[in-house]
């Protein structure tokens, strides 16, 4: 078999055989056939009555063998993941998305599951804001409102970046507020206030307290992110699993925002708190 047939063979049958449905079987399949191909390419080939590989092509035939069940395999665990996420979305209890997952599509939706790779996306978007951040979560503490965040939420406001952060858990019977590490954050973060206040930057930064288990972060309208990661509460430092989904779809994040401004505004909650964020909305345009 002439190398450049059996290149185009091990390309189209390992990658269709990984995504064309998400089934488990794909997995049975494609790694079947990705071992097959092994098997071939070392020497099964002349089972079938076709001319063993030698030298320089085994190497690179195998190579190709790799590459392609990696970047198959990575394609298929993505597509499963949004896949599932999509099926089970009537779990979740954003009303927002279960209005318009349909509008959604794959190509829209990202994911990131641990928490390096969370706080890595927490500082990459206050590097790149150009309007607005809104940042929801349920723990706050200088593990996250640190020197290098405080830093680059100044840099934000001085180019005119409005920030909007909803912060507070409070569990029934644990008072948290008197814990070194939450009482840091929580003094950093109205130090940052103030220093916006004081030097009239640009930008706003609004600041809230109440109980919640929310975990949201909103960049511009470039991408929202939904899942459990405490942006406030973590470093980023550990290794267990945050599964986070990031939504590129700009009328879904519109409608976000004003469904946050809704939540705020139910009668339960105080009045400053629809206030708050009223205030901040003003400042941005609803179009964007």
């Amino acid at each position: 078999m002439e190398p450049l047939i059996l290149s185009l063979g091990i390309v189209i049958t390992i990658y269709f055989s990984w995504n064309i449905s998400l089934g488990i079987s794909n997995k049975v399949i494609g790694s079947g056939i990705t071992m097959f191909w092994i098997f071939w390419v070392l020497g099964g080939s002349a089972w079938f009555g076709f001319s063993v590989l030698s030298g320089f092509l085994v190497f690179v035939q195998i190579a190709l063998i790799v590459f392609i069940f990696y970047v198959s395999f990575k394609m298929w665990r993505k597509g499963k993941i949004i896949y599932n996420y999509k099926k089970n979305i009537k779990k979740i209890t954003n009303q927002n998305i279960n209005l318009n997952i349909s509008n959604i599509s794959d190509n829209e939706i990202r994911f990131i599951e641990n928490g390096k790779d969370h706080r890595k996306l927490l500082l990459k978007t206050l590097d790149q804001a150009n309007k607005k951040i809104v940042i929801f979560s349920g723990w706050l503490s200088d593990y996250s409102v640190n020197e290098e965040f405080k830093k680059k939420i100044k840099i934000c406001l001085e180019r005119g970046v409005n920030i909007f952060i909803a912060w507070g858990y409070k569990n029934y019977n644990d008072d948290t507020k008197n814990i070194p590490h939450i009482k840091a954050g929580r003094r950093n973060l109205a130090e940052l206030k103030e220093w916006s206040i004081l030097n009239k930057t640009k930008g706003t930064l609004q600041t809230l307290y109440f109980a919640n288990h929310t975990k949201i972060l909103i960049c511009d309208t470039n991408y929202i992110v939904l899942g459990s990661f405490n942006w406030l509460g973590s470093g980023g430092g550990h290794n267990f699993e945050e599964r986070s989904y990031i939504i590129s779809n700009k009328t879904f994040i519109n409608k976000e925002l004003l469904n946050i401004l809704s939540n705020l505004n139910n009668s339960d909650k105080t009045i400053s708190r629809k206030k708050t964020l009223e205030e901040y909305l003003q400042k941005i345009p609803r179009s964007n």
